[in-house]
C-alpha cells in the first residue's frame, strides 16, 4: 500500500517536472505514479509531454541554465534568511551583553573614596542579573561626572566594576549622571540626591510641588490628602487637607511626620513661606502650621539653604528622621500579597546572613532571615531577597500601614552586628523595596534606600 498521500505527491509534481527534486524524492514519486492512476493522470496533464516539443540545441541549454539558476537562487534565498537570523541574534547579543543602556539609575557607587584629586569606587548594579560596563568620566571645575552602561551579566561583564579617576584639580563634587553622590567631603544619601532634583522656585507650580511630595513619599506615611494653595498674597502658603481621622495612639507620630515633611517642602520651594496640615482627631478638626521661621530654628541655619546645597538638605533629613523613611518601591510582578525586600551588599566585607525584625506600635510583629541557599556568603556587589506577608503582621495590614524595621548582619565568622537605627517602612503588599548596605565592621554598617 502506498504510504505517501496523493496531496503530497501532487504538491511535489511541479518541482519534479522542473527537475528540482532530489533523486530519492524522484524515486518516491515514480513509485507512487506507477500505482496511482489519478496522480499519473495529473502528472500527464501537467507534463503534456506528447504535446510539447522537447527543446533542442541552444534552447535546451538556455532552459537547463535557467533551471540551474533557479536552484542556485533558492539556495541563495535560504542562505540569506539563515544569515539574517544569525545576524539579528548577534546584534541582540551585542546590544544586551556589550552595549546595554546608559540609565545611570541602574547602578550605584559603593566604597566611594576621595582623596584630593583621586577617586576610587566600586560600580555596583542595582538590578538582579545586571552588570556595569564602560565607565566614563568628565570633569568641570572640580565636579566629576561618572557614566556607565548597564548590561546583562556575562563572563565579559560579570557584575560590579572597579573605577578609578585622577582629576585635574581637587574634587569637590561627584555625580552619577545627574545625581550628586558625594559633596563637600561626604557621601550624599540617595534620598537627598533624589529630593534635591525636585527643588523649584514657585509654590504656584502644583505639579512641581507634587513631585517634591512624591519624592519623599508623603502620601504613603500621611495618607490621602487634598491641596489648597494660598498664593493670593504674600507670604505664600500650601494647605494640605487630610480628610481622615487619626487615632490617639498614632497622633504623636503623625504630627512628627507633618513637621518633617513641611520643613522639607519649605526648604525646596523657593517662595513657600509656610505649610499647614488639616486633619481629624477624636476631638475634631485641627490645623498644624509649620513656618519658614520655625524650620530655620529647627535646622540651625536658613531653611532655604536646602535648595542651594544638597549637604544642607541631607542634614535636614537626618535631623528630622526622614532619612529613615523608606520610599515605597515599584510594583513587583512576583510579589502579589507579599512585600519583597532586597538588600544589596555594598559594604567592604562579605555577609553570611541578614536578619529582619519588624515592629508595630513598638512591639515585635515579625522576624525573618535571609541567606544564600548554598550557605555561601553574600559577596560584595551581590544581593539578598526576602519577603514578608500580611500574616507576618497579624493578618490584614489595615491600621498598621507603617512599620519599623531593624536589620542586623552576621559575618562569615559568625559575628552578629546590629545596624543601630530602625527604618520606617510603608507596608504595601505587591511591591519591592531595595536597600544598600554600606560601611564596614570597624566603623559600623549603614542601611539606606
Amino acid at each position: 500500500m502506498n504510504k505517501i498521500p496523493c496531496e503530497v505527491i501532487r504538491d511535489l509534481l511541479p518541482s519534479y517536472i522542473d527537475e528540482l527534486t532530489s533523486e530519492v524524492t524522484n524515486q518516491v514519486i515514480r513509485d507512487h505514479l506507477a500505482g496511482c492512476e489519478d496522480c499519473r493522470a495529473k502528472y500527464d496533464s501537467m507534463h503534456a509531454a506528447e504535446d510539447i516539443p522537447q527543446p533542442e540545441g541552444q534552447e535546451k541549454e538556455e532552459i537547463d541554465f535557467l533551471k540551474k539558476n533557479k536552484k542556485r537562487n533558492r539556495r541563495i534565498v535560504l542562505g540569506s534568511i539563515a544569515g539574517a537570523v544569525v545576524l539579528i541574534a548577534a546584534v541582540l547579543c551585542v546590544r544586551v551583553f556589550l552595549i546595554g543602556n546608559g540609565d545611570d539609575r541602574q547602578w550605584d557607587a559603593a566604597n566611594l573614596q576621595v582623596e584630593g584629586k583621586s577617586l576610587s569606587f566600586e560600580a555596583v548594579p542595582t538590578g538582579s542579573g545586571s552588570a556595569v560596563a564602560g565607565l566614563t568620566f568628565a570633569e568641570e571645575a572640580g565636579v566629576v561626572s561618572v557614566k556607565a552602561r548597564s548590561v546583562l551579566a556575562s563572563p565579559i561583564y560579570p557584575g560590579s566594576r572597579h573605577g578609578e579617576y585622577t582629576a585635574q584639580e581637587e574634587i569637590c563634587e561627584i555625580r552619577i549622571g545627574d545625581r550628586i553622590v558625594w559633596s563637600e567631603g561626604a557621601t550624599v544619601s540617595p534620598q537627598a540626591a533624589a529630593l534635591f532634583e525636585t527643588r523649584h522656585e514657585f509654590v504656584g507650580d502644583m505639579p512641581a510641588n507634587q513631585e517634591t511630595a512624591n519624592a519623599m513619599s508623603m502620601g504613603a506615611y500621611l495618607g490621602a490628602y487634598l491641596n489648597e494653595l494660598e498664593t493670593a498674597q504674600e507670604p505664600y502658603g500650601w494647605k494640605i487637607i487630610m480628610p481622615q481621622e487619626f487615632a490617639a495612639s498614632e497622633l504623636a507620630q503623625k504630627e512628627q511626620d507633618m513637621d518633617a515633611f513641611g520643613r522639607v517642602l519649605i526648604g525646596l520651594i523657593g517662595n513657600l513661606d509656610h505649610v499647614s496640615f488639616e486633619y481629624g482627631t477624636e476631638n475634631g478638626r485641627i490645623t498644624r502650621l509649620i513656618t519658614a521661621a520655625d524650620a530655620t530654628t529647627f535646622l540651625g541655619e536658613d531653611i532655604k539653604n536646602c535648595g542651594n546645597n544638597v549637604r544642607t538638605l541631607d542634614t535636614l533629613l537626618t535631623k528630622s528622621g526622614l532619612n529613615l523613611y523608606v520610599r515605597p518601591a515599584q510594583e513587583h510582578e512576583e510579589a502579589q500579597n507579599e512585600l519583597w525586600i532586597q538588600i544589596i551588599n555594598e559594604s567592604d566585607t562579605e555577609v553570611q546572613t541578614f536578619e529582619l525584625e519588624c515592629f508595630r506600635d513598638g512591639e515585635t510583629c515579625s522576624t525573618g532571615a535571609g541567606m544564600n541557599a548554598d550557605n555561601t556568603p553574600v559577596h560584595i556587589g551581590d544581593s539578598m531577597w526576602m519577603s514578608v506577608t500580611e500574616q507576618d503582621f497579624g493578618g490584614s495590614p489595615e491600621g498598621a500601614s507603617v512599620l519599623e524595621m531593624a536589620v542586623s548582619v552576621t559575618t562569615p565568622a559568625g559575628e552578629r552586628i546590629e545596624i543601630p537605627e530602625k527604618l520606617r517602612i510603608a507596608l504595601i503588599p505587591g511591591t519591592a523595596c531595595s536597600f544598600r548596605l554600606t560601611g564596614n565592621r570597624a566603623e559600623g554598617y549603614t542601611l539606606m534606600q
